[in-house]
């Protein structure tokens, strides 16, 4: 019993150390074509949808699985999705590191369900994209006004993320299970 239960240990270790690295690099690639996807005619004239799909599987790593490496993850995969998508290098990869650090800390306080994980990934998507409004406030990249932000961007961006949770529930699921972590409760 002991030598299966070694075995499987190490084997979802291996899962985890392969499979979390190549999902975090798909969702990144995703994530840029997704909004793009979207039907306009539910969005109005200069409203923005920013996906976060990259940032829902953080969550998700960081929430249910046991491995602290999702940390590093968040890191590179920060540093990768600002060399792709944004102006400002380590932005991103600061925000996601934090966000897996502070899931970390906060998880044992919370049951492992579906509800609790997609109120997770709307506090961080809220967080996230607030701090990055300030600091290109600050910078200087943006001059937005706060009211329109919230009309214009975050609005928009946090219903197609919740719809996005929706949707990817059940691929979600299939892909913790197979990690080897059973304890994804269907609300």
């Amino acid at each position: 019993m002991n030598n299966f239960s070694t075995k499987f240990g190490y084997q979802r270790e291996r899962n985890i150390v392969g499979i979390v690295p190549l999902v975090l690099l798909f969702a990144l690639v995703i994530d840029s074509a997704l909004p793009s996807i979207f039907p306009t005619a539910f969005l109005g004239n200069e409203q923005i949808i920013v996906s976060h799909l990259l940032l829902y599987f953080i969550v998700t790593f960081s929430f249910y699985l046991r491995n602290t490496s999702i940390m590093i993850y968040a890191f590179f995969i920060g540093l990768i999705a600002d060399a792709y998508n944004s102006t400002i290098l380590g932005l991103y990869a600061i925000l996601y590191f934090l966000s897996a650090y502070f899931i970390l800390s906060i998880r044992r306080h919370f049951p492992r369900n579906a509800i609790i994980h997609m109120m997770l990934f709307i506090v961080s998507i809220t967080i996230i994209d607030f701090v990055v409004y300030l600091f290109y406030q600050q910078v200087g990249l943006s001059r937005l006004l706060f009211e329109d932000y919230v009309v214009m961007r975050l609005g928009p961006t946090l219903i197609f993320n919740m719809a996005l949770t929706f949707f990817m529930y059940l691929p979600n699921r299939l892909l913790v299970r197979w990690l080897g972590y059973d304890d994804h409760i269907i609300f």
